[in-house]
């Protein structure tokens, strides 16, 4: 399995860890995102189904990160492209701005509720 979606299908089953690895893992995201074109069929459904689990515990993401870092401060700093939404983790409208930007409802309708 490719290294950085090992460690990011990793760190985001664990919400509560320091805010630091919650950044790393943020820039992990990073590099996944640039080599996402080379990943495999399965390798996909298996970042879709990170993804998912950070999108449904933001919350708790959030809350740790705030203690070491505000998140408007890095999206300032680092510039990510509008289409990196883990920067965005703050938005309380993320779910359905990540749902529309794949075309996929159901992801927003089961964060939702």
């Amino acid at each position: 399995m490719n290294q950085y979606l090992k460690h990011y299908a990793t760190a985001v089953t664990q919400p509560n860890v320091s805010g630091f690895e919650h950044l790393e893992m943020l820039l992990v995201r990073d590099k996944l995102a640039e080599s996402e074109d080379r990943l495999s069929g399965d390798q996909r459904k298996k970042l879709r189904a990170a993804d998912h689990r950070l999108l449904s515990n933001a919350a708790a993401f959030c809350r740790e990160l705030q203690r070491i870092t505000d998140l408007s401060d890095e999206r300032e700093r680092r510039q990510p492209s509008a289409k990196h939404w883990w920067w965005w983790l703050d938005d309380p409208a993320l779910p359905l701005r990540v749902a529309q930007a794949e075309r996929t409802p159901a992801i927003a309708r089961s964060l939702a509720g």
